[in-house]
């Protein structure tokens, strides 16, 4: 509850729009949509084939478990149904009750009715048990980090009015409890609430219920204090705007990567090809992604494809926390937003995940050994060669690599192992009548990390990190064409090293200090060379340098410090407070830089809270950020931006079963001094090779302003269908010379809105739509120079795009199997195949004495399909 937190057609001219194994104009994925509607036919079906699930030689406690999934209200004892009972035959019937008596028939067992319609199993014929007997639960809680027993921890069934304490070994037990399925939490100051769902109390038995809970103060109250957040995968959501892991894997999104969902959120800007993205119209590196603590350099596969897809598997994600302004001072050296990534913690010995889809394969374990020990490991391989082969010959491959092993060394200290690694290879040559396209590029990053976590005391909690990270980037590229000549030839190489600590201290009732320091050092080379030979009078929109050559070599060093302390200060139970201060200094380019912050939250009542946020945040420009590429060698003293952020939010439903829940709107300005240099194409939205395209050209603000309000709705429509949906109003303007100029990217109305329909027998199905404003462009228009015609730009992002909307849809399907279940999805993108123009490629007609701006289309109808075995 709120309380709780308060505590088109195809155009042959444009390749680099987009991939070729993607659809253009309205080329469609004909095995993704048969498979699509055959599943939309599947809700016709009989609610189970006969014995569907419940083969013979299964044990029968999985058989039990296999029909409370399917609705039956159903506990059982290990006394009454032991272990090594298992299914005798396959079930003749349909009906999961007459399923059950099928299955406990032949084990002289048999149901009864307790109270609120539980069926409870009992033997038959034998000592009835009473639907009244009383339960237990029985069970212990540790830290997460350091898996030291806790005490004074508070273990609760709101449902029952329960409340019991842990002792010094940080075990707990309930006697007395009525049979049935309720929800427990475990509780303490200076902690995360941790729930466990429906845990099943079978008469008599005793169930065993432990807990891990985070130690890090601030986690949790992130969410009361600071506005602009959203959880996208919660493992156990609080916050009305947070979304669990069913929800977040249930929205339509393109080789099931989260990053791509992202632009269903208020503030966040996006095309129909990347995975990367903006927020509140700043630049997409404003944004800090982050991994398990370590910040990722590099995130993205495919990047001649406009960084396509994310190098993060969402399986592998427990946590996903998106910051889009007035984040706390413990993030520094980014001045837009923050995508904060969790991995999930092993908790069962052994699991083995399987998965294949049409953008790519996966194969991932983990599992946890003695009391000490868990790992998870994961494997990706693109599988865009099979989509090139239908769509086109340009055929990219791409993998990755993610492993974690934590240790508990002592009972109150803990080791945590991360290595991450990706690879991209694309190697591609077409000649069509005598134009000569080629790209031949390797990337790579490598990650890895290992930190150490300690409770130094109930009250202190340490945490220290050691990384290092190697990006690698081999771009080699060609372009021969009639009007143009482009030749390159680009490798880059980043070595990063780092060490953190941060401190986390609850210093009493009412202050929750957090501080911590970090320093790394960046070094980057760069041997680049071009030659470029334009013969297009179009090659007038461009900035400087147009025909010529271009080359570039050294290596640059920048050691970085970074420094926080923060105070949240528990003024009132109505009141809560943060301040802090950052300092971030940068020797490459000599910055040293204080960063005030703060944030407030006020409950207005059981159901509302007020959030304002106010602070600094400054970006420099890193040693490997040069844009040698646009000939541009310059570094550039570090971007300051001021955050102002209003919010409020009103919960109208504790259960979120209303048809309108939960309500949060905010108001938003971000003014930036001194911003960098960047570089655009004034009509295409990107190019693979950008030191090629014709309209590249150069904007230099003196500053800019974003302002906006975004408002953001959840609720329900019966038991089955959810929904949310969030408008946003914004204006994004650069100062050049004067003049207020809109950003490329502004749009100044989004709407998204989001449908999940649970339609029943393990199916379900997401739509979800956008539209915004279409984005803005530079008109171009011809004059006569010396009698020649020659293209003249017009004043800057003065015209728009026409809007923009698509529907997508993801259907999907879950069958659960023994020890474990299979999962088959189709996902549809722009299902009524929307012609969403992306920019415009120019021509000039000299007979009309006129530009022809020949419309150039975002991937129209797209689909895929996947399937996913899991036990």
């Amino acid at each position: 509850s709120l309380s709780d937190i308060v505590s088109g057609a195809e155009a042959p001219t444009f390749r680099p729009c987009y991939p070729r194994w993607m659809p253009r104009g309205r080329r469609s994925f004909a095995p993704a949509l048969a498979i699509a509607a055959w599943l939309l036919a599947g809700p016709g079906a009989p609610a189970i084939a006969p014995g569907e699930g419940f083969e013979a030689g299964m044990r029968l406690t999985e058989a039990l478990q296999n029909l409370q999934q399917l609705g039956l209200k159903l506990v059982f004892s290990s006394a009454v149904v032991r272990p090594e009972m298992t299914v005798r035959a396959r079930p003749a019937s349909t009906d999961p009750r007459t399923i059950l008596e099928e299955l406990l028939a032949p084990h002289g067992l048999t149901v009864v009715e307790g109270p609120g319609g539980v069926l409870i199993v009992v033997a038959r014929g034998g000592p009835a048990v009473p639907p009244t007997a009383t339960a237990a639960i029985h069970g212990t809680v540790r830290s997460r980090h350091a898996l030291a027993p806790l005490p004074g921890v508070s273990i609760q069934i709101p449902d029952r009015g329960v409340d019991a304490r842990t002792d010094e070994s940080g075990r707990f037990a309930i006697e007395g409890l009525a049979p049935g399925t309720f929800s427990v939490e475990a509780r303490r100051p200076g902690f995360v609430i941790e729930r466990r769902e429906a845990v099943t109390l079978a008469p008599g038995a005793t169930a065993d219920v432990s807990f891990l809970l985070q130690p890090a103060p601030l986690t949790r109250e992130e969410v009361v204090v600071h506005p602009s957040r959203i959880a996208l995968i919660e493992e156990q959501p609080a916050a009305p705007f947070s979304l669990d892991r069913e929800q977040i894997s249930s929205l339509p999104h393109l080789g099931a990567d989260v990053f791509r969902a992202l632009s269903l959120l208020p503030g966040i800007t996006s095309n129909d090809i990347t995975a990367q993205f903006h927020v509140r119209g700043g630049r997409r590196d404003e944004v800090r992604v982050v991994l398990d603590g370590q910040e990722l350099y590099d995130a993205y596969h495919l990047k001649e494809f406009d960084n396509a897809l994310a190098v993060v598997a969402a399986s592998n994600l427990a946590n996903v926390d998106l910051s889009t302004g007035a984040f706390p001072s413990s993030y520094g050296d980014r001045m837009g937003g923050i995508l904060d990534l969790s991995t999930i913690t092993p908790s069962r010995p052994r699991r083995l995940r399987v998965s294949l889809s049409v953008l790519n394969a996966e194969l991932e374990g983990s599992g946890v050994s003695g009391d000490r020990v868990s790992w998870l490991l994961s494997a990706r391989r693109g599988n865009t060669d099979l989509a090139g082969r239908v769509f086109g010959s340009e055929d990219p491959s791409f993998w990755d690599l993610f492993g974690k092993l934590d240790y508990r060394a002592t009972e109150r200290q803990s080791f945590r192992l991360n290595v991450l690694h990706s690879s991209d290879e694309l190697d591609f040559v077409e000649d069509s009548n005598g134009e000569i396209t080629r790209f031949d590029t390797d990337y790579g990053s490598s990650y890895a990390w290992l930190t150490h976590g300690a409770v130094a005391s109930d009250r202190l909690f340490v945490d220290t990190a050691l990384s290092a990270a190697r990006v690698d980037r081999n771009r080699r590229g060609g372009e021969d064409e009639e009007e143009k000549e482009v030749e390159v030839r680009d490798e880059r190489d980043l070595q990063v090293t780092g060490l953190q600590q941060s401190w986390s201290f609850q210093a009493d009732e009412r202050h929750s200090l957090k501080a911590g320091v970090e320093a790394r050092r960046f070094q980057a080379d760069y041997d680049y060379e071009s030659s470029r030979v334009f013969r297009s009078p179009l090659t007038a929109l461009r900035s400087d340098p147009e025909s010529g050559d271009f080359a570039f070599r050294d290596r640059l060093t920048d050691d970085y410090l970074g420094t926080f302390l923060s105070d949240r200060i528990t003024a009132s139970p109505a009141l809560t407070l943060e301040v802090g201060l950052r300092f971030d200094r940068h020797t490459l380019t000599d910055d040293s830089v204080w960063s005030p912050r703060a944030n407030l939250a006020w409950k207005l009542g059981g159901a509302s809270v007020l959030r304002v946020g106010w602070g600094w945040y400054s970006q420099s420009q890193r040693a490997y950020e040069l844009a040698v590429e646009d000939a541009d060698t310059s570094l550039h003293p570090a971007e300051r931006a001021e955050h102002w952020v209003v919010g409020f939010e009103h919960l109208f439903d504790a259960n979120g079963s209303s048809p309108l829940a939960a309500v949060r709107a905010e108001v938003y300005r971000r003014r930036v001094s001194d911003p960098r240099p960047r570089y655009e194409n004034r009509l295409e939205p990107f190019e693979p090779l950008p030191e090629g395209a014709f309209d590249r050209y150069r904007i230099e603000p003196d500053r800019a302003v974003a302002r906006g309000i975004e408002i953001f709705l959840r609720g329900r429509a019966g038991s089955r269908l959810e929904w949310w949906a969030n408008y946003g109003y914004a204006s994004t303007e650069d100062e050049i010379a004067g003049e207020k100029v809109p950003r490329q990217i502004e749009q100044r109305s989004t709407v998204n809105v989001d449908v999940n329909c649970d339609l029943g027998r393990r199916w379900s199905a997401n739509l979800a739509w956008r539209f915004h404003s279409g984005w803005r462009i530079t008109p171009v228009s011809l004059a006569e120079e010396d009698g020649e015609l020659v293209p003249v730009a017009g004043r800057s992002n003065s015209d728009h795009l026409p809007e923009y909307h698509r529907l997508d849809l993801r259907v999907s399907r879950r069958w659960p199997i023994k020890a474990g279940s299979l999962t088959v999805f189709a996902d549809v993108q722009n299902l009524y195949n929307r012609g969403n123009v992306a920019g415009y490629d120019l021509e000039i007609d000299e007979e009309a004495r006129q530009i022809v701006a020949n419309p150039e289309p975002w991937p129209g109808i797209f689909g895929s399909a996947g399937i996913s075995l899991e036990f």
